[in-house]
């Protein structure tokens, strides 16, 4: 990769960018280090990468890492047997507690299979995994190092039984000497001879203030005078016996501190493939995950990646304009691999170049663009840029030799596999020998196939895009109303150079503006005026497709509200069918009790005509029955009206609404639209819009409740013992634990999680708190475990 053009496309400073992602110097200097890749595979799996860690940014958060940046060199010391410090020690420890925080989270992506089981899910399915499956913990060590090194970095006094024998008797020591040179100050004879009623040290021994003109006077060694000269600090004659034997114990401590600090260097040694391969990994981990949160904070996408030359960039956002980028799409490399861009300056040509140019860099790097999604990028062996007034003073070089200079280099280098990027190319020289030397140029790098993007002024250069096969044009908008750029990247319409419509709008004569024109070549005046054309009607075009769209969204807008309208019709209009049929029942009900009344009235009678009443009898109850038929007909029909948008299949388990019951289909007759299922003890005939699917829910509850009533019969122990356990894992432990003595039919039971901290009792608290199978719960009583058990009724 041409490296002069990645430092012009800025290459580096969107580096830095990601690299302020990463949480780790080491990781940062990895990020610094990316380099465009020249294989396709290779982009498409640090890209993949990148994709994995945003995904799980958005999940789990970062993994928590650290990895102290001097740790090869650490490890490299201990590998010569050199012995470490106790702060070298504690970056080995750091690493260990890390990898093991890191171990702990791609368990947690582990269990998230389930919720995200997909072929393409980038969660599960990417490539971190592999990485947290290489890493090795270390926890023997670490063990080993907490013994012996405390959270402040010094050795513990249990780190040895011999150090531990040490440092009492040189607090011992010490004791005897404070209480010596005590009783030396509080002597009434010796207390004039003093500067100062304290004790101290000087030399690691300890002394007191005597005043200078008391020195011959007081007995004992000087080790020191105060800067003034008044005061020489002392050590008596009775303590330098205790101070010999106290300076005696301490070189005994260094020497076992040395011991030990040399014996837990051999077994950091022993493991220095295992912890250099852990710390690497984790420096590729912090890495990659600077690379998915880069792809988070800017809204960016995993481009789809090819090998043809194509570039198709949706929406993307130069990255160092922040929220001033003006999205542009552009594509190149398809049915044409040369694109001419024009504009007015200012107007966004070199931005849109240097986006296209720097949007290959990153995406060949794995490091995802700041675009929307359906991005395309080609992966390019080189990408060429001469971008920017250069001038070389070194070589005394004009702007234009220093380009020619470069698009020498380019034209020797370029091939096929190139990306070449000219801004305002021919510029710098005569407007008539630049434009065709651009155009020569242009031939020449189209001949090699090159993917092919100039920037330029020139309307020669625009009518050969119009007059050439594989080239195209494309344009910075610029808005005449305002007199300013857009921003906008047009395709396939060049850029007027709207000079003469700027002048007049600035109140230049019309005389001196019809003049210029007239200096103008006959085949530039068209060219311009096409160009003109062309954009007006773009804008024509533009104007009624949003036009179209507004028209579009207000009907979707109308068609919706009709929808809705219509879906509240037919719940009216069944509602008051509802409402008139049970109206009818009620109604009917009322006669047909009121009938039975008076024909038994009747019959109660001494009538002659009994015969007659009894065929009334007959005719009431058959109207009635045929009126309740009609009414059942009626509501039978309009049920069967109603829509069933499910396919039922025999043996599916379904809910049939009207008797609120759940059952398995055994039969279905679609002609009658009719379905038999059986739903308990009993078998029920029901119309099939009566019935729904049973949800997934109520579907998992009876798994669970059946697999639940065969561990029921099974032996469950009345007590638990999750001491050691983790918060979340314990919790996990005793949900279970109380479903299964709640089918076991256990009254008591209990939890034995331990004093320690309180973590654990707190856990079961407030699981037991919320559980529906706990009655109460209370802390064990003496001889049941004290605050080491917690005790729990079980029951509804």
């Amino acid at each position: 990769m041409h490296r002069p053009s990645l430092e012009v496309l800025e290459f580096n400073k969107i580096k830095e960018m990601v690299a302020e992602q990463a949480r780790t110097y080491p990781g940062k200097n990895k990020v610094r280090s990316l380099v465009p890749f020249k294989y396709k595979d290779q982009v498409q799996y640090k890209l993949k990468e990148a994709g994995q860690a945003a995904a799980l940014i958005e999940e789990l958060g970062r993994p928590p890492l650290l990895c102290p940046e001097d740790i090869p060199a650490i490890l490299e010391r201990a590998s010569k047997e050199i012995v470490l410090q106790i702060s070298e020690i504690s970056k080995v420890e750091r690493l260990i507690r890390s990898t093991g925080n890191s171990l702990a989270y791609f368990k947690d992506l582990k269990d998230l299979e389930e919720k995200f089981k997909s072929g393409d899910n980038l969660i599960i399915d990417g490539p971190l995994l592999k990485y947290a499956e290489n890493l090795e913990n270390q926890g023997e060590l670490l063990n080993e190092i907490n013994k012996i090194i405390d959270e402040n970095n010094e050795i513990k006094d249990t780190a040895s039984n011999k150090l531990k024998n040490i440092r009492n008797n040189i607090d011992s020591t010490e004791n005897q000497i404070r209480n010596k040179l005590d009783s030396i100050i509080r002597d009434s004879g010796r207390q004039k001879m003093l500067q100062d009623t304290i004790v101290t040290r000087r030399e690691n021994r300890f002394v007191v203030p005597v005043k200078q003109e008391y020195k011959n006077t007081f007995s004992g060694i000087i080790h020191d005078q105060s800067s003034s000269g008044v005061t020489v600090f002392m050590e008596p004659v009775e303590v330098v016996k205790l101070n010999n034997n106290l300076r005696e114990l301490q070189q005994d401590e260094k020497a076992e501190i040395q011991r030990i600090l040399r014996k837990l260097t051999l077994k950091i040694a022993d493991r220095y493939r295992p912890l250099k391969r852990n710390f690497n990994i984790l420096v590729k981990i912090d890495e990659i995950f600077a690379r998915g949160g880069f792809l988070n904070q800017y809204d960016g996408t995993v481009p789809a990646v090819n090998k043809s030359g194509y570039i198709k960039i949706v929406q993307g956002r130069h990255p160092l304009l922040g929220d001033q980028a003006v999205p542009i799409d552009v594509h190149v490399g398809g049915k044409f691999r040369t694109l001419l861009i024009t504009g007015p300056n200012t107007g966004g040509k070199t931005v849109a170049l240097k986006t296209l140019g720097l949007f290959v860099s990153l995406a060949g790097s794995g490091i995802p663009v700041p675009a929307d999604d359906g991005t395309r990028i080609s992966i390019f062996n080189s990408v060429f840029a001469d971008i920017g007034d250069e001038q070389s003073i070194e070589q005394n070089l004009s702007t234009f030799s220093s380009h020619m200079n470069k698009i020498n280099m380019f034209l020797s280098k370029a091939d096929a596999n190139s990306l070449v990027l000219l801004d305002e190319i021919g510029a710098g020289t005569d407007p008539r020998e630049g434009a065709a030397l651009g155009i020569a140029l242009l031939d020449e790098f189209k001949e090699k196939n090159a993917v092919t993007v100039a920037t330029t002024h020139y309307s020669q250069l625009k009518s050969y895009a119009y007059s050439n096969d594989g080239v195209e044009n494309a344009s910075v908008e610029f808005d005449l109303e305002s007199l300013s750029p857009t921003y906008r990247l047009i395709m396939g319409v060049p850029g007027g150079s709207n000079a003469f419509e700027i002048a007049l709008r600035l109140g230049l004569p019309d005389k001196i503006i019809e003049d210029a024109r007239s200096l103008l070549d006959e085949d530039e005046l068209v060219v311009e005026e096409i160009i003109a054309d062309l954009n007006d009607k773009r804008r024509y075009y533009e104007e009624k497709n949003l036009e179209l769209e507004k028209l579009e969204a207000r009907l979707e807008k109308e068609k919706e509200e009709l929808e809705k309208e219509k879906e509240k019709l037919d719940k009216d209009k069944k509602k008051i069918l509802e409402e008139t049929r049970e109206q009818a029942r009620r109604e009917l009900r009322q006669a047909q009790a009121k009938a039975k009344r008076i024909l038994s009235e009747l019959k109660n009678k001494d009538f002659a005509n009994r015969p007659d009443v009894d065929r009334l009898e007959t005719e009431i109850n058959q109207e009635m029955k045929d009126m309740e038929k009609k009414l059942k007909t009626e509501s039978k029909e309009s049920d069967k009206d109603k829509e069933i948008s499910h396919d039922f299949q025999p043996g599916e388990e379904v809910r049939i609404n009207s008797l609120s019951q759940t059952g398995e289909i055994i039969e279905l007759d679609d002609s009658k639209k009719e379905a038999t299922v059986q739903a308990g003890i009993m078998q029920v005939t029901v119309d099939q819009s009566d019935l729904s699917p049973t949800p997934d829910e109520e579907k998992e509850d009876k798994k669970t409740f059946k697999k639940y009533q065969v561990k029921k019969n099974k032996s469950v122990s009345n007590s638990l013992d999750i001491r050691g356990k983790r918060y979340e894992e314990a919790q996990q432990i005793v949900d279970k634990y109380l479903d299964d003595a709640f089918l076991a039919g256990l009254t008591e039971v209990e939890i034995i999680h331990g004093k320690g901290s309180g973590a654990l009792r707190e856990a079961v608290a407030e699981l037991l708190e919320e559980s529906p199978h706990v009655k109460s719960y209370r802390t064990g009583g003496e001889g049941e475990g004290g605050l080491g058990v917690t005790i729990a009724k079980i029951g509804k």
